[in-house]
């Protein structure tokens, strides 16, 4: 009965389809795919919308490029080039990174109205009253590292990269939770491996979910009963946690155990490969850590000296800071956005809503284009004088922090964290690179974060600082 509603011309065309064979079979599983891919390929080279900006053939049409870089620790300079050959827009692969792990999104991906919500629940914490109020955090555990390397430091050369890590995380746990992280004083803590391992494990989602997973799971883990304790403290300090719970913003416990897990990440992984990132340059431009150093001395001249406020007005550690951050952005990789809406000019050509957009950071800021001499260390460029010879950098091309409602909310902490400890780091020793002829800084590997490589520094205590 069925076959009265079938047109007897589709009949006739079933009946002269090839039969069912194995061969007709086998050869169906070969030539279908290739069909599916070949069909991809010339879409995606020409009636893609994407298909009018330069970039390199096999990144327009296949993500595996840009995988196996990645895997090799060379995306960011990859992109790098891609720019340098194919101009400031340029097609870097198909797809972008996952906006979730295991079902678990961070408050930069996550939808637009509670990304809202949980940006106004947090904004208190990072507000400039707070920052003030939050000073002691910044001196304290500074002030902890320098004794602490006076003491290692006659035991030959340091791996800063290591204590810089030690520091950044000390800092932002006290801040997080008014309890410490002690990994200044107790470097074998479990906690600082797995939020490390969290930052970079990000990279190896697509490949090793799994391992992803687990370290994710495993600094939750440390994470999530502290903010159970921190809420039912007594006379607690002034940290982000009094900010966010006197807010009118109210917030459940998964939202504060998320808003504390990435605080934790990101502040502390950020921060540590950023005082890596300028003190490898320093050393590398022996002329401009000695300016830095005149500068520190003539202002601190005691311990009382080293405020928040002193260091604020250092013109060359803010010019430094800022010169760190085009050639060594707080990450490598790209925090893609997506167009709105039905889509917007790009370059000259309209780019639809819902295609991800992405302005890398490492490429802006190695970019000729906007900056003379891009590939060197010139701090002065940030400092605004007319009869410069770097008067004509564009240099609002470097988003150091990203643009935008999902900018990063903490660069003013960062700021205060890296101006104070660079500071006292800078004023307290004279330092030099325990192996002057190794260049392995300038090419350490790029995936979303930095490879964060060894960085070993001889330290000679400087006695003439009033305590």
């Amino acid at each position: 009965m069925a076959a009265s509603f079938v047109p007897d011309s589709l009949w006739r065309q079933l009946g002269q389809a090839p039969s069912l064979t194995i061969r007709n079979v086998t050869i169906s599983f070969f030539v279908l795919p290739l069909l599916y891919v070949s069909l991809q390929v010339i879409y995606y080279l020409y009636p893609s919308p994407l298909a009018g900006y330069l970039g390199h053939k096999l990144w327009a049409i296949s993500r595996l490029p840009w995988n196996r870089a990645n895997m090799k620790s060379r995306i960011g300079w990859k992109i790098c080039e891609l720019h340098d050959k194919y101009g400031p827009v340029a097609l870097d692969g198909r797809g972008i990174a996952p906006a979730s792990i295991g079902g678990q999104r961070s408050l930069m991906t996550e939808h637009q109205d509670r990304h809202l919500r949980l940006r106004r629940a947090i904004d208190p914490a990072f507000s400039q009253r707070a920052l003030r109020e939050q000073e002691s955090y910044f001196q304290d555990h500074p002030d902890n590292l320098v004794q602490k390397l006076k003491q290692q430091c006659k035991d030959g050369p340091l791996d800063m990269t290591t204590w810089f890590k030690f520091i950044a995380f000390d800092i932002v746990s006290d801040l997080t939770f008014g309890e410490p992280s002690g990994c200044v004083n107790n470097p074998d803590q479990p906690w600082i491996q797995a939020v490390f391992a969290s930052a970079k494990a990000i990279v190896w989602f697509r490949l090793a979910v799994q391992y992803v997973t687990e370290s994710r799971k495993k600094h939750t883990v440390l994470t999530e009963a502290k903010p159970k304790v921190r809420v039912k403290a007594k006379n607690p300090s002034k940290d982000f946690m009094s900010c966010i719970l006197e807010n009118d913003e109210k917030l459940n416990h998964l939202e504060l155990v998320m808003l504390s897990s990435n605080s934790i990440v990101a502040g502390s992984s950020t921060s540590a490969g950023g005082m890596s990132g300028l003190a490898y340059l320093l050393l590398r431009n022996p002329d401009k850590l000695e300016k830095l150093k005149q500068e520190t001395c003539g202002l601190f001249k005691s311990r009382a000296d080293m405020t928040l406020q002193a260091a604020n007005s250092c013109k060359y550690l803010r010019a430094y800071l800022n010169e760190r951050m085009r050639l060594y952005p707080p990450t490598s990789g790209s925090l893609p956005r997506f167009v709105p809406g039905k889509g917007e000019m790009i370059k000259g050509n309209c780019v639809p809503g819902g295609y991800a957009v992405v302005v890398n950071q490492l490429a802006a800021g190695h970019s000729e284009l906007d900056f003379k001499t891009a590939h060197e260390f010139h701090p002065q460029r940030w400092i605004h004088e007319p009869d410069s010879e770097f008067k004509d950098d564009d240099r609002s091309a470097v988003q150091r922090f990203s643009h935008g409602q999902r900018a990063c909310i903490g660069r003013s902490m960062t700021y205060a964290e890296m101006s104070l400890t660079m500071a006292k780091f800078v004023r307290y020793f004279d330092w030099e690179l325990d192996d002057p002829e190794n260049l392995y800084w300038n090419s350490q590997g790029t995936y979303s974060v930095w490879e964060k490589l060894p960085l070993q520094v001889k330290q000679t205590p400087v006695s003439d600082v009033i305590e």
